[in-house]
């Protein structure tokens, strides 16, 4: 993606070297991203692979058994999947491309919200983010997510001060795509309309009609944003109901003692995976920069984004009293990125007056220093591949390739999650007979038993849990140790 094809109103024109330095930032990303994209299949994705992307379009488009259903991405996966039925990378390429395309989108924004050198930094921080990069390389829907809420920026901070029907309907598409790619879009979609709202109240004379006149279009436009995403959600509503959307599991609230105990580990959580792949220690000097970015920031504009941001996500945790995962804010990440990218050029600022020589340093070059430095944290630590989210098996490939062409009639593969999902893909892909893994207990004469010990799943623990049974099996035999796992196998005692 090229700077020209992104158009950004700033007081700053777009010189050659901001052009170069942010080509060479999205490069950074791109290698990022390119050396994540060959990991083994995760728990999530494989279940999106499993459940939706290789079954028929009537099952990707109006069935939701559970959350797993990202419905737009599964029917881009399903697309892409023709291009190599068999590669991950295919399954993968919807969220690679959203995910590259963060990159450039955080400099867009970063540069009509605050400046030139803001908008690279902030930049720089993101192609080289774990959690961006792994997400590029995660068959899910969080990076469209990711998109769509830097696209609803762009536009919102045009909606908050001009009446401008065409972007209206652009405000009311975008919310719409986003909740279909996924529901938690609400996050990014609700802050930004209360950022339109406050900004526009700030505005607006007091008197009643006038607040009912400012605030009408965008009235409107969320109206809008609720009629499309039901339509394009009519085939799951239809066979489903609203309950498969509104009563997930992970949407329902816990008490209000459960949600307390929660809390410090999220905020730990979200501390430690927006600030990585630098070190721990880096992470509360990124949250101050960013804290400091934020401080003073958009006064032209009355009413900053942050604000907004901060107000809507607590008004909904409150609200809802439940902690979410932690990537279910993966698209506010940029918006935080950018605000420490702000408090950086600021401390340079600072610094540049008692340098000089500081001082004579380009922005741009600056910002490609940083970029390197990320992508160089993120490819040397392998920081996103080695990420534990959304659940790992990686020797599921391994796994399948060792005990695959022994299977025979009567056999059954017993592995708990997250390992059961990547070797029902493995499986698939592999031709191998999925069924393997869920063979009745009637009709098993031997059983397969994987085994993670990076999980503390030993023998004794599968002896203990029952996943082999020496009242019902013979003497299990260890069959191997496929990329650190065990695999053990044990013949049922004849009757």
């Amino acid at each position: 993606m090229t700077t020209s094809a992104i158009r950004v109103d700033a007081p700053e024109p777009i010189d050659h070297r901001e052009r170069v330095a942010l080509a060479l930032i999205v490069l950074v990303a791109l290698a990022c991203r390119l050396a994540a994209l060959a990991q083994p299949v995760r728990y999530d994705e494989a279940v999106t692979w499993v459940m939706f992307t290789s079954q028929s379009w009537r099952t990707v488009l109006a069935t939701y058994p559970n959350p797993n259903n990202h419905v737009l991405y599964s029917i881009l996966a399903k697309l892409t999947s023709m291009l190599a039925p068999t590669e991950p990378w295919a399954l993968r390429l919807p969220a690679f491309i959203a995910g590259v395309a963060v990159v450039p989108l955080t400099w867009a924004v970063g540069r009509r919200l605050a400046g030139r050198t803001t908008a690279l930094l902030g930049a720089a921080l993101a192609a080289g983010s774990t959690s961006l990069v792994l997400y590029s390389a995660n068959a899910r829907g969080h990076t469209i997510v990711c998109v769509v809420a830097l696209e609803l920026v762009l536009v919102g901070d045009r909606l908050r001060t001009r009446a401008d029907a065409g972007r209206w309907v652009l405000f009311s598409v975008l919310g719409a795509v986003g909740l279909y790619a996924v529901p938690v879009t609400i996050y990014p979609l609700g802050a930004v309309a209360l950022w339109i709202a406050l900004s526009r109240l700030a505005r607006a004379e007091p008197a009643p009609r006038a607040v009912l006149r400012t605030l009408a279009p965008l009235a409107a436009a969320t109206i809008g944003v609720v009629l499309l995403a039901g339509l394009l959600y009519a085939p799951i509503l239809r066979s489903s109901g609203i309950g498969a959307l509104t009563s997930n599991k992970l949407a329902l609230p816990v008490t209000w003692a459960h949600f307390g105990r929660l809390l410090p580990s999220f905020v730990y959580e979200l501390v430690l995976t927006w600030t990585s792949p630098f070190p721990w220690w880096c992470a509360p000097v990124l949250f101050a920069l960013a804290l400091w970015g934020m401080r003073g920031a958009d006064r032209a504009r009355r009413v900053p984004l942050a604000l907004a941001v901060v107000v809507w996500c607590v008004g909904v945790l409150c609200l809802t009293h439940r902690t979410p995962f932690v990537r279910f804010w993966l698209s506010l990440l940029p918006l935080f990125l950018l605000a420490a990218g702000r408090g950086l050029a600021r401390w340079a600022g600072q610094w540049a007056t008692r340098i000089p020589r500081l001082g004579r340093i380009d922005a741009a070059w600056g910002a490609v220093a940083l970029a390197s430095i990320s992508g160089g944290l993120a490819l040397t630590t392998r920081a996103a591949i080695t990420s534990d989210d959304t659940g790992t098996f990686r020797p599921a490939r391994a796994v399948t390739a060792l005990i695959g062409p022994s299977l025979r009639r009567g056999d059954r593969v017993l592995a708990i999650i997250p390992a059961n999902a990547p070797l029902l893909y493995y499986f698939g892909t592999r031709g191998v007979d999925m069924a393997y893994l869920s063979t009745p207990d009637s009709l098993t004469q031997r059983r397969y038993v994987v085994l993670d010990p990076t999980r503390g799943q030993t023998f004794d623990w599968a002896v203990r849990v029952g996943l082999l049974d020496p009242a019902r099996d013979e003497v299990p035999r260890l069959v191997g140790r496929p990329e650190g796992s065990e695999v053990w196998v044990a013949a049922q005692r004849a009757p």
